[in-house]
Formats: structure tokens, C-alpha cells, sequence
């Protein structure tokens, strides 16, 4: 008589387990997949948000300073600000504030044009606004995009006399 042995080697994986484990690897990976893309999608917004708020606090530092220290503040067109330095500053020709795409490539920026040669100081910025509400007291906003988002940034700054 033969006997049995119950721990012989085994044969391998039958149909039916490897499509089961098949199906269950399958719905961990497109959960974990789905998962990995929210995260991802989150974490691009929360990347350009940053960045639009740090240009606006860019652009918003650099005029605030120059308002500030100016000899006059004029506002001579839309969008268009013209800072006059104190004489001592070496030279009385007004640098101009404004929003332009210099560089072609589809994003405008906020310039400052210091003795005719245009420099860029922020990028994204899409609004510049610019209002006397009192003698040597102006009200500055910025607006900026970028990928559907929105911000602004807005002070009310006092020119020193």
C-alpha cells in the first residue's frame, strides 16, 4: 500500500487564486493611485497660491518703500505710477510703476522703469491701481493670477514729506 503524504510539494497557484489576487492588488492600487492624484492636485494649488501671494508682497514691498521715501506721487495714467526721487538721490527723473508682457511670453509683470531701462519686479501681476485718497496719502492695490487663482494685496500708503 502507498501512502499519502499530506505535505507533499505543492503544485503552484491555482486559476482562481491568482485572479483574486489579481482583483484585490488592482482595487489597492487604483485606491492608493486616486489617492496619490488628490494630493498631487492639492499640493500644485497650494504651490501657486504661494506664489502669487509672495509676488504680491514683492511688488508691494518694493512700492511702498518708493512711495514712501518719494519727493511727489503721481498717477499719470491707468495702471501707470510715477515716483519722483528726492534730489539727493543723484538724479530727478521719475521711475515708472506699470504692468506689461516685455518678454512675450504671455504672463505680464510689474515693472519699474528707473532712468528708461525697464526692470522686472514682480511677475503675475495682473492689476495695478493707484489712488490719492488724501494729499501724500495713496492707496495701492495689486491683483494677480495664476492657473484660475486669484489674489490681491492693498495698503494705504503715506508719502514722507
Amino acid at each position: 500500500m502507498k501512502s499519502v503524504n499530506k505535505f507533499s510539494v505543492s503544485r503552484g497557484f491555482t486559476l482562481l487564486e491568482v485572479l483574486t489576487a489579481l482583483v484585490i492588488s488592482c482595487s489597492i492600487l487604483t485606491v492608493a493611485l486616486g489617492l496619490l492624484s488628490n494630493q498631487w492636485r492639492g499640493s500644485r494649488e497650494i504651490k501657486d497660491r504661494q506664489e502669487i501671494e509672495y509676488a504680491l508682497l514683492n511688488a508691494g514691498e518694493t512700492v511702498s518703500v518708493a512711495v514712501r521715501s518719494a519727493q511727489a506721487v503721481r498717477c499719470i495714467a491707468p495702471g501707470v505710477l510715477a515716483i519722483t526721487p528726492w534730489p539727493e538721490a543723484g538724479y530727478t527723473k521719475a521711475d515708472l510703476y506699470y504692468i506689461d508682457d516685455k518678454d512675450h511670453d504671455g504672463i505680464t509683470d510689474l515693472y519699474c522703469e528707473h532712468l528708461n531701462v525697464p526692470n522686472p519686479v514682480a511677475s503675475r501681476i495682473t492689476a495695478l491701481i493707484c489712488t490719492e485718497v488724501e494729499p501724500d496719502l495713496w492707496q495701492i492695490t495689486f491683483q494677480a493670477e495664476m492657473n484660475h487663482q486669484q489674489a490681491m494685496w492693498q495698503r494705504l500708503i503715506r508719502r514722507r514729506t
